[in-house]
C-alpha cells in the first residue's frame, strides 16, 4: 500500500503524539538550616533521567555544597555529591519526589584577602617598629611605650600561620 501524496512515512515518527512531561522532584532548599529559602521544581537529567542536576541548584542559588535535610529536626544528612564530569547526582530521586535540602552559601573573597593583608600588614609593621624604633608619635601615646619584643613578633606570626591552615568545619 502505497502512501498517499502528500504523506510521509516519517510524519508518526515526527508527531508529538503524547506529550510527556519531563520528571521533576520539587525541590525545598534551605541555607544553614534556615528558610525554606526557595521552593521550586527541578528537571531530572541525566541518561535515565533520575539524577538531580547539582551543579545548577548551586550555581543558581550561590552554595558551596548541598547536603540532604530533614527539616523536622533540623538535622543535616549527608552531603549530596555529584559526577565531576556532568554535574548531576551521584543517587537517583524518584519522579514527583519532595526532597529537602540544606545548602552552604559560598564565602565572600573579600574575607580571606583582608585576612591576609592583616596577617601580613601586623607583623611587617611590628617589625618596622622593632627595627627602626618606635616613632615620636607613637612613643608619646600610652598604648605603646617601648619597642616591641621579638618574641611578640615571633608569636603574631605564629598566630597567623596557625589560624590560616586551620581546618574548617564542614
Amino acid at each position: 500500500m502505497a502512501p498517499a501524496e502528500g504523506e510521509s512515512l516519517a510524519a508518526p515518527l515526527l508527531e508529538r503524539s503524547a506529550r510527556r512531561l519531563d520528571p521533576f522532584v520539587e525541590v525545598r532548599l534551605y541555607r544553614r538550616g534556615t528558610g525554606p529559602v526557595a521552593i521550586f521544581r527541578s528537571d531530572l537529567a541525566g541518561p535515565r533521567r533520575d539524577r538531580l542536576d547539582v551543579r545548577c541548584i548551586q550555581a543558581r542559588h550561590g552554595l558551596r555544597a548541598l547536603y540532604a535535610f530533614k527539616p523536622e529536626g533540623s538535622r543535616r544528612g549527608l552531603r549530596i555529591r555529584c559526577d565531576p564530569a556532568a554535574g548531576y547526582s551521584a543517587l537517583p530521586f524518584r519522579d514527583g519526589a519532595a526532597i529537602a535540602l540544606d545548602g552552604e552559601p559560598k564565602e565572600s573573597w573579600t574575607k580571606p584577602v583582608s585576612v591576609i593583608v592583616a596577617g601580613l600588614l601586623v607583623p611587617a609593621v611590628m617589625a618596622a617598629v622593632a627595627v627602626n624604633g618606635v616613632p615620636e608619635l607613637l612613643r608619646s601615646s600610652r598604648l605603646i611605650n617601648g619597642i616591641f619584643p621579638p618574641w611578640i613578633l615571633v608569636s603574631a606570626v605564629i598566630i597567623f600561620a596557625r589560624a590560616r591552615t586551620r581546618p574548617r568545619a564542614p
